[in-house]
């Protein structure tokens, strides 16, 4: 999701004292908050790729992103690697890759079941489903993607990345303490209560070091899910979302792009949402997608600021952002109910969201016949079966009216 997570028992946890490793904090005894070695070096081998190849995502090689203190930095470290063998072959996979799959999230995802750098193998074994593996949507995305994290690893090694990581070690649990600030771990229980399905555990990864282009509301997040031996673990990643003034050296920030209570409670419930409900509509998209014709030009044009151009797209993001609202409810956060209410309804024009909280009070008043979310879907399709697209025209006219 691009643009447009609750402190108990707060410890730190430093794996191998002789190396950077994660630097990672349980905020409670599910859900931990972390800066990952192998997603930072990505980022840093990426930004010197650009050099030779022009652009990945949202990293181009004529911006000098002087308001990500990490990027700009790293970047200037590590320039004199720029032409070496080992960053020219990743140049060379990124620029196929980028032909293929259009984005990086798949990389992260498999980079995420690798043991940190510099150690080798995997923390947990890798789903043959996984979505860098699937050969019918990216044609010959696994080989690359596999030969990218091991050269990732020779990287890591050959550069020292180790050690640019422990001496800037103060940023990255300064931008963890930033974070931290606006984390309601609190909300993840009543999540799982409301949507009745519960997770191993949910894991918050920083990216400071993920390009961002220039701009007051930029900022990228996004949430894999990850199958590890004791179930589904839901993970979230996001970039820093605060644009800071160059200063001149890493040394010298007090600061470090995080301290953004807005975007960070919006990631928090609405990311992980995401994982509460994308299975679910999965499973009847069938029946949810007969009612295409409900997503009506003046609709997709509604909703076209924030990348919505698909009605399975639009019934998700409209059913997270419900989600959102409810939850806020059930946790008695008036304020943070009307908030998000206002802002997805009034401002980012999601105008379904008051058909369907009237429709949801069935669920939340009758958990015995419908215990999980799961159980309730029918009834929303039900729902908009019974909707035509002269409906949505009049109820986006009625909102943009107010």
């Amino acid at each position: 999701m691009f643009k447009k997570l609750f402190i108990a028992g707060v410890f730190i946890v430093m794996v191998n004292a002789l190396s950077f490793a994660q630097i990672s904090e349980k905020l409670s005894a599910k859900v931990t908050l972390a800066v990952n070695t192998n997603i930072e070096t990505y980022f840093i081998a990426e930004k010197l790729a650009v050099e030779h190849i022009g652009n990945y995502v949202f990293s181009y090689s004529n911006i000098q992103f002087t308001h990500q203190p990490i990027v700009y930095f790293g970047l200037k470290e590590f320039a004199p690697w720029k032409d070496k063998p080992v960053i020219l072959r990743i140049a060379a996979i990124l620029k196929q890759l980028r032909d293929i799959q259009h984005d990086n999230a798949q990389q992260l995802e498999y980079l995420l079941y690798r043991n940190q750098f510099p150690k080798k193998g995997f923390r947990w074994p890798v789903p043959a489903n996984l979505a860098m593996f699937n050969e019918q949507l990216y044609p010959g995305a696994k080989v690359l993607g596999i030969e990218l994290a091991d050269s990732l690893a020779s990287f890591y090694r050959q550069a020292h990345v180790d050690s640019f990581l422990k001496r800037n070690k103060f940023f990255y649990k300064g931008a963890i303490a930033e974070a931290r600030k606006h984390i309601n771990a609190a909300a993840i229980p009543y999540m799982e209560k409301w949507y009745g399905q519960q997770f191993a555990g949910y894991e918050l990864y920083l990216m400071p070091g993920m390009p961002i282009t220039p701009g007051d509301d930029n900022y990228r997040a996004f949430g894999p899910m990850l199958i590890s031996p004791k179930g589904k673990v839901s993970a979230m990643v996001f970039s820093s979302s605060v644009q800071l003034p160059l200063l001149h050296s890493l040394k010298e920030y007090k600061q470090f792009g995080f301290d953004n209570a807005e975007v960070t409670r919006f990631l928090t419930v609405h990311e992980l949402g995401h994982s509460f409900v994308n299975p679910v509509v999965t499973s009847l998209l069938p029946e949810l997608l007969k009612d295409t014709a409900l997503f009506t030009p003046t609709l997709v044009k509604a909703l076209e600021p924030s990348y919505i151009d698909r009605w399975e797209t639009c019934l998700i993001e409209h059913l997270v952002r419900l989600g959102e609202i409810r939850i806020a409810r059930s946790m008695g956060d008036d304020q943070e109910e009307q908030r998000v209410r206002k802002l997805h309804v009034t401002q980012f024009k999601f105008i379904l969201l008051p058909l369907l909280e009237n429709k949801i009070t069935e669920y939340e008043n009758n958990r015995t016949l419908y215990p999980t979310f799961k159980s309730f879907l029918p009834e929303i399709v039900n729902l908009f079966h019974g909707l035509k697209p002269t409906d949505i025209d009049r109820i986006l006219s009625e909102n943009l009216v107010k």
